[in-house]
């Protein structure tokens, strides 16, 4: 579900090594935690698990199970919406294989998390025969992943926002190309990567539409 690059492409292999490149640090702000929620007042009168009970109640499983591997790219972003923040010649170029993940990821902790996915897609979106291109990953993460990754991204140059209600954070830069952006959103389990040329706006419109159609897909998803 990158890494920042000082040089940008139309077709995958350069695109990586550029990606590569600019994106290995990782040192911006974070919104604070949400205080935990204060116990209902009916909490106390709540009745107690039947003494006979041969453990502790438990939860139903999740309606519906994510499987990342049955979508596709363009089960993940609306071309419309690839074209209105990108340019008319944008469209969907290839999904990445398997060892194509490596070195997209600003920074060493990212790079880690993405290795310890339980599932992940990526997708290159852009114009062809151009500079202009950017990722969608989207990857499963485990929650230990996700927290060491957050805290890390705490105390890093990527700056904390919401997208919609899904925590995320932000890195805009500028190459000899032009801006370039990375955006990480989470909606647990789920972490979203969109990165590559473009403005944090920009950015920020097409992972919004990535949490749209995840949440359509998976409507147990969480923040």
């Amino acid at each position: 579900m990158s890494r920042g690059g000082g040089q940008m492409m139309g077709r995958p292999t350069p695109l990586w090594a550029g990606v590569v490149a600019l994106s290995v640090a990782l040192v911006g702000c974070t919104p604070a935690p949400e205080p935990e929620p204060t116990p209902s007042a009916s909490a106390s009168t709540a009745p107690s698990p039947d003494a006979t009970s041969d453990g502790p109640p438990t939860t139903d499983p999740p309606a519906d199970e994510i499987d990342l591997d049955a979508l596709a790219c363009t089960d993940l972003l609306d071309l419309a919406v690839a074209q209105a923040q990108f340019g008319a010649d944008a469209q969907f170029i290839a999904e990445l294989g398997p060892a194509e993940f490596t070195g997209i990821m600003a920074g060493p902790v990212a790079e880690n998390a993405l290795t310890e996915a339980t599932q992940k897609i990526g997708c290159i979106w852009g114009i062809p025969q151009s500079d202009g291109a950017f990722t969608v990953v989207v990857a499963a993460l485990p929650q230990a992943s996700r927290d060491t990754l957050t805290t890390a991204l705490g105390s890093s140059v990527f700056t904390g926002t919401l997208i919609g209600t899904a925590p995320a954070y932000t890195w805009e830069r500028d190459d000899a190309l032009g801006m370039f952006t990375t955006v990480y959103a989470f909606a647990s389990p789920l972490w979203v990567t969109v990165n590559g040329a473009g403005t944090t706006s920009s950015q920020t419109e097409i992972t919004g539409d990535v949490l749209s159609h995840l949440r359509t897909l998976y409507p147990s998803l969480g923040d």
